[in-house]
């Protein structure tokens, strides 16, 4: 039985007629990092849709990085279902996540993002998949892309080929949607923990890194939503993701697929530059066409830089 919401707007559609599916009992554990920072808005939801799975010999791992809003009032009234929960001043994302990494005691490893979902009774099939194909390093399950309002944008149906080094190499065409990667401590061990340089291609430099070493699992169920708004750091900084993940990819051996990532980052710059143009001609200089500007740059600059560091490890690799 859920507890009630602190914020009735938390409420999940998937609660009415809810029934919990038990965990069996020989089945692995998974240890769930939720790396947050000023998350209030969305965490209730995030919570609400693991206690709709059995975490029998699970446990959540909240790693605050200091938030200032009420993200550890929900943590607070949620706080019993917690195995771990820190709040202090990190360095970012990523560091958030190696240091509950470090803390994480179950045989299964993932991280959830302060307003991603897992799908009610879905950890179980995660677990099945781990323990009734022994070998097993990597899993992954369909997902999701929804609004805030979790109406789908577009699902993710993955198959065994789709999984595989090679096409995920060109990721920003070909890409993991991260709540619905769950992996072993075997492979974080080999492959871990996630650059703290990095602050958008994390997850991607992680499970290229996996792809190189392991065969990934495919489990043929819907297992997470990916949230996407307007406070998402890959939205809000899509020029600098893109950067960062064609780096990403030049590190993997990647050259021809970097290209690509930067050809959309391109594009990206030219449709602002198109949009400050005609806001311009429309509306006269403003503080909105200030604004469109101040991004082109900073487009222009990452662009520039990317391009530079993948012409420098060309060169290095001999490639």
């Amino acid at each position: 039985m859920l507890p009630e919401p602190l914020d009735i707007t938390a409420e999940l559609p998937f609660e009415t007629g809810f029934r919990m599916e038990r965990a069996a009992a020989d089945l692995p554990g998974v240890s769930i990092v939720i790396p947050v920072y000023n998350a209030g808005p969305f965490l209730e939801r995030t919570i609400r849709s693991l206690l709709m799975n059995d975490l029998a010999g699970c446990e959540l791992i909240l790693m605050d990085g200091g938030s200032t809003d009420g993200t550890m009032d929900v943590v607070g009234y949620y706080r019993d279902h917690f195995a771990v929960v820190v709040s202090e001043r990190d360095s970012g994302q990523s560091d958030a996540i190696n240091k509950g990494m470090a803390r994480a005691k179950k045989p299964i490893l993932t991280w959830l993002n302060g307003d991603d979902l897992i799908l009610p009774n879905r950890l179980n099939v995660v677990r099945e998949a781990f323990r009734d194909r022994p070998g097993t390093k990597v899993v992954v399950g369909n997902a999701y892309l929804t609004d805030l309002d979790l109406t789908p944008i577009h699902r993710f149906n993955f198959a065994p080929e789709r999984l595989t080094f090679g096409r995920l190499l060109n990721y920003s065409m070909n890409h993991l949607v991260q709540p619905s990667v769950f992996f072993a401590r075997e492979a974080w061990r080999a492959c871990g923990p996630v650059k703290e340089d990095l602050h958008y291609a994390m997850d991607a430099d992680l499970f290229l890194a996996m792809a190189g070493r392991y065969t990934f699992e495919h489990v043929p169920v819907d297992v997470a939503y990916s949230v996407y708004h307007s406070e998402c750091k890959t939205l809000k900084k899509r020029g600098e993701s893109l950067a960062e993940l064609a780096m990403v990819q030049a590190r993997h051996g990647g050259f021809k697929e970097a290209e690509i990532t930067l050809g959309q980052l391109v594009a990206l710059y030219n449709g602002a530059k198109a949009r400050a143009e005609t806001l311009e001609e429309t509306a006269g200089p403003g503080s909105d066409v200030a604004l469109l500007h101040r991004r082109l740059n900073a487009m222009a600059r990452e662009r520039r830089r990317a391009r530079d560091q993948l012409l420098a490890a060309t060169t290095d690799s001999g490639a």
